[in-house]
């Protein structure tokens, strides 16, 4: 790996610490991070996360992953994946969720996407790619 890709990786990775704590200053507001599966709120875990997470496959649809967050009454930050199926539920979701609870907007989903150049299209492949930079 070139010298050039190394501190690319460890300038990406910085970015994403700096990432994780703004994402830990809106959950220490009362945020809730979603994310769609278990293994994508392990590796949020795994880079400082902190803060509340719902992963959404463990609600049965839609319908009843937005009621409860909109009981919850708390902010609402989307970090689905990238692939055709994560651009669909984030659409659904958000359009449910436009009257029934704050949301960010997709505001840290499009700064997460911005950070990594799009190299990364699934949140449970981010542990993996910068891991080994954070650490240092």
């Amino acid at each position: 790996m070139s010298s050039l890709m190394i501190y690319e990786k460890e300038e990406i990775a910085l970015k994403i610490r700096q990432f994780i704590e703004s994402l830990n200053h809106e959950c220490d507001g009362g945020a809730i991070v979603i994310v769609e599966g278990k293994k994508d709120g392990i590796a949020l875990r795994k880079v400082g996360l902190k803060g509340e997470i719902l992963v959404y496959n463990n609600f049965k649809g839609i319908i009843n992953f937005v009621d409860y967050v909109s009981r919850k009454g708390s902010k609402v930050i989307l970090l689905l994946d990238r692939d055709r199926r994560g651009r669909t539920l984030t659409s659904k979701i958000l359009k449910k969720l436009e009257l029934l609870c704050p949301h960010d907007g997709l505001y840290y989903k499009k700064r997460f996407v911005k950070i990594t150049h799009g190299k990364i299209m699934c949140i449970e492949n981010l542990s993996n790619f910068c891991l080994p930079y954070i650490e240092n």
